[in-house]
């Protein structure tokens, strides 16, 4: 969509820092709360500037919404942050059909501290705790923040091919062809509270995109997302079957500690999701528009299995004879998940921004799910290469 009319002076500004995420940024993203149904027009480079910020202390679990660590046997305080910044570039081959790639790279950071006592010394059940954890059995270390080495990694890479395949004055629809790239990489099973930048295996998903005007103010998107997730590999520690009398007390899947005997690479098969986004928007003039959001998540459960018999042996021998099914930890592993948010909209003819704030209300799952606070700002750029 483009209007005539110059951009406010206001946003002069806006313009000038978006052509420098343009020159100054070496990769590609995308849209906003939801999808746009449009395309750059034919031969038209658009570039789109997207970061969003992740961050949570709580999560629900199947005891409800507790904060992270809960189920440690001491009080911990944990905070988690993931700052995903990527730039997307799309490429109009006609009006209608465009081509693009994204390459996000992702901060991450975990804040993570023991409890401590009034004289400001770590109680002694954070001293009990930071013990166990160094154990040999558990290996996992001492709880810290993350290095800052460690904050930044690339994610998984997109590549994608969209159609608006129709197109009136009041209504808009288009699908797009998306391949997820398995370059991020997954979170350690020897780190308590690890932040993944991706899944590590590769994704084929389609996206259908719809824009409804009523009355030449109400602004109705509406995006449905599914996605097939093709089998990979992950490490991860196998859990003991619950109810059932181990070699250690940590047996659930709901618990976090697990033993480091139990660590094995495996065949991993994460499960399919859809996902339902709206973002009903009205329409204050030409270029601004405000609204609220409503996302839907759904994934179905994971499945494990062992890449050989001999992995299987090799787990049951660092056990002391105490045999794990690979299969263990597909229980609980399906996830729904609602997210509400507000949303802000610029759109002019070719410099676009928007801004968007949503959390995560409810989840019903097996496996602990973030409760998380996304921002999300876009600022969008469009033209001629050549």
């Amino acid at each position: 969509m483009g209007y005539a009319s110059p951009l406010p002076p206001f946003l002069t500004r806006f313009r000038l820092i978006a052509l420098s995420a343009v020159l100054l940024t070496p990769a590609a993203a995308g849209g906003q709360a939801v999808p746009r149904t449009d395309t750059p027009r034919g031969g038209t480079l658009r570039v789109t500037f997207e970061p969003v910020i992740t961050t949570w202390d709580y999560e629900f679990t199947p005891q409800g919404r507790l904060p992270i660590g809960a189920s440690l046997p001491a009080t911990v305080f944990v905070r988690q942050e993931q700052r995903v910044t990527p730039l997307q570039l799309e490429y109009g081959i006609t009006n209608r059909i465009a081509i693009g790639f994204k390459a996000p790279l992702v901060r991450v950071n975990s804040r993570q501290s023991y409890n401590v006592d009034t004289a400001g010394n770590v109680d002694s059940a954070g001293l009990a705790l930071d013990t166990l954890l160094n154990d040999t059995t558990y290996a996992y270390g001492s709880l810290s923040p993350t290095p800052r080495n460690l904050h930044y990694f690339a994610g998984d890479m997109e590549a994608q091919a969209k159609y608006r395949f129709f197109e009136t004055e009041s209504y808009a629809i288009s699908g797009t062809f998306l391949v997820r790239l398995p370059t991020g990489h997954q979170d350690s099973p020897n780190n308590l509270f690890d932040i993944p930048t991706g899944d590590h295996q590769t994704d084929f998903e389609i996206q259908v995109a719809q824009e409804l005007t009523l009355f030449h103010r109400l602004w109705l998107n509406a995006s449905v997302r599914l996605a097939n997730q093709r089998p990979g590999t992950r490490d991860m520690r196998i859990g003991p079957q619950p109810g059932k009398e181990g070699l250690l007390k940590f047996k659930s899947r709901s618990e976090l500690l697990l033993p480091h005997a139990a660590l094995a690479k495996l065949n991993w098969d994460p499960g399919d999701y859809v996902a339902l986004d709206l973002a009903p928007l009205y329409r204050f003039s030409k270029f601004f528009a405000a609204g609220f959001t409503a996302g839907y998540y759904a994934k179905q459960s994971d499945h494990y299995n062992y890449r050989s018999a001999q992995d299987s042996i090799a787990v049951t021998t660092h056990m002391g004879g105490t045999p794990l099914a690979a299969d263990l930890l597909d229980s609980g592993t399906s996830v729904r998940r609602w997210r509400l948010g507000v949303a802000l909209t610029y759109m002019g003819p070719d410099v676009e921004g928007s801004a968007s704030f949503e959390q995560t209300v409810s989840a019903s799952a097996g496996e602990r799910v973030p409760a998380a606070t996304v921002f999300r700002i876009v600022m969008r750029l469009s033209r001629w290469p050549f």
